[in-house]
């Protein structure tokens, strides 16, 4: 029987690389890696092709933002396993080339299978991302597919990846899959975060739920094998589900910083201040439903305790930065304050828009504390009083999954969720309408049919067709006027409950800050000033 044919994008990346190193490792498939033609990567091709049994490898060079080049990769492709994205902080610097990889990437490869006579034989599965579904904190600290998906305010990235996943879920495509990634603990992870001042966009008491990049492989391995050996359920595929570890890797942004320096024999409080991160207008979350792609995949093997265990071996020699803890602090990180990208950059530069998303106000951020014991820390069991105050929380309890649906850590869909999705019908979708402040126009919306486009009107007048998936199990809304850019999340969750639930855990109804389309352009003024 011949081999089936694997195209893999992003190849170079810490997702792709181990998707490709796990499948090839099977020599089941015939693997096609698309890569841009530049000296690193072709020195990474020849590395490859050598290392590879004849045939098994195919490398084309070229770029997903040239429609032609998609066509060519796909033509004669069994699974399209799109990982290609240009993330922050480079997307942060170069929003241009984030745009064409991640938006009109995506639309190449979709319109490349749709065009081609073996369209409906293709698998194409999507890498999304948990920035789509923007800021949380300790009101809600769980998310599921559905959520609402509200960007952050300047992340550029996000909304690419947001348009393009949206373009797959309604591409009309007989078998996709959007994944959408967690954050990823890789092997690299500490030495690419010492050359940005992104680090500082993690908010010290977010709650994140890592994926590694070596489950990751697996779990794209598994979903080729098994499909291809016909034991994957058909009910996979035309959904999106959330790419986690599970427990073992359900910590907060301040746990995943201190683990980091304990390698170098360091705690965070020893590296880190209070004020020098931001509040929130970040993005993660402990994922209520990741099980799910577990029970298809069966991937995980690490936890976070495990990886980093493992990296610290890896790494061995970084631990003789013990005696040097404030050299650290001043050569590694407060180096970093001069980054167009950090926090305290854009405090001693007076850019307004970026310290009121980031920390409600320039009078907010003064009111941080500057000592450790006097800053509440989640994964201390502390919250903040409400007057400036500590007060206390069982953390464990917080982190227990039996028990979220009780204390009601969940946010609303807006219909009933434990309807069958046979039984969704128009009654169904106009409670959905609803609850995002519009209305479903389809009366005749046939029941149980979750993927024909039907009409829709959102709370600003705006008509548009979208899916009844889409809008109900993914959580997209009105194109038009609810997904960035602008950002304009104040206004809209005045208007639109399904966003004012989360979008209030961490801004006031007072606030009334606009984003405009642009404004994810003020680093790049930066940088061209700072030369």
């Amino acid at each position: 029987m011949d081999k089936k044919t694997v195209f893999i994008t992003g190849a170079s990346g810490s997702m792709g690389s181990e998707v490709l190193k796990q499948i090839m490792a099977t020599k089941k498939f015939r693997c096609r890696i698309l890569l841009r033609d530049k000296p690193t990567n072709r020195k990474l091709a020849a590395k490859l092709l050598k290392n590879a049994d004849e045939g098994a490898l195919e490398v084309v060079f070229g770029d997903l933002g040239n429609y032609d080049d998609c066509v060519k990769c796909v033509s004669d492709a069994d699974y399209v396993l799109h990982m290609a994205a240009i993330i922050p902080p480079a997307s942060d610097h170069n929003p241009k080339a984030a745009e064409k990889a991640n938006f009109f990437g995506t639309k190449n490869l979709v319109d490349a299978i749709k065009a081609s006579p073996r369209a409906d034989e293709i698998k194409f599965v999507e890498t999304g991302t948990v920035a789509e579904y923007g800021n949380r904190d300790y009101k809600h600290p769980w998310g599921r597919v559905g959520d609402p998906l509200v960007p952050s305010c300047y992340d550029f990235y996000a909304i690419t990846k947001l348009r393009g996943e949206r373009y797959v879920v309604e591409s009309g495509l007989k078998n996709w899959v959007s994944l959408r990634q967690s954050g990823i603990l890789y092997d690299n992870i500490m030495n690419n975060n010492m050359a940005d001042g992104l680090m500082f966009h993690t908010c010290y008491n977010t709650p994140i739920e890592w994926a590694t990049a070596r489950d990751s492989g697996v779990m794209l391995r598994n979903l080729v094998v098994f499909d291809s050996e016909g034991t994957l359920d058909k009910s996979f595929w035309r959904k999106c589900y959330n790419i986690g570890n599970g427990a073992g890797t359900r910590v907060t942004g301040y746990d995943t910083l201190d683990e980091g320096f304990k390698m170098m024999g360091c705690e965070a409080k020893d590296i880190f201040r209070p004020h020098w991160n931001a509040m929130r207008n970040f993005h993660c979350m402990w994922y209520y439903d990741s099980d799910k792609l577990e029970e298809y995949l069966h991937f995980r093997s690490e936890t976070a305790e495990q990886f980093w265990k493992n990296l610290g071996k890896k790494c061995w020699y970084f631990k003789f930065g013990k005696p040097f803890k404030g050299l650290i602090r001043k050569l590694a990180i407060e180096r970093l304050f001069k980054s167009s990208n950090a926090p305290m950059y854009w405090i001693n530069h007076n850019m307004e828009g970026r310290v009121n998303a980031f920390f409600g106000s320039y009078d907010e951020w003064k009111a941080i504390p500057r000592d450790w014991d006097k800053f509440p820390l989640l994964c201390k069991g502390q919250i903040p009083d409400g007057k400036g105050g500590i007060k206390k929380i069982d953390y464990e309890d917080l982190k227990d999954i039996t028990k979220v649906k009780e204390k009601g850590l969940l946010l609303s869909h807006g219909y009933d969720e434990d309807k069958p999705d046979e039984e969704l019908g128009y009654e169904d979708f106009q409670q959905a309408a609803e609850f995002r402040g519009g209305k479903c126009l389809t009366k005749d919306a046939v029941k149980g049919d979750l993927y024909t486009k039907i009409e829709w009107e959102c709370h600003d007048g705006h008509k548009f067709m979208a899916s009844p998936y889409a809008v109900l199990k993914a959580g997209f809304w009105c194109p038009e006027c609810c997904q960035p850019t602008p950002w304009n999340f104040d206004a809209l969750s005045k208007k639109v409950p399904f966003f004012a639930q989360i979008w209030y855990d961490t801004h006031s109804p007072e606030e009334n800050n606009f984003y405009d389309a642009d404004c994810y352009k003020d680093i790049l003024e930066a940088d061209a000033k700072n030369g």
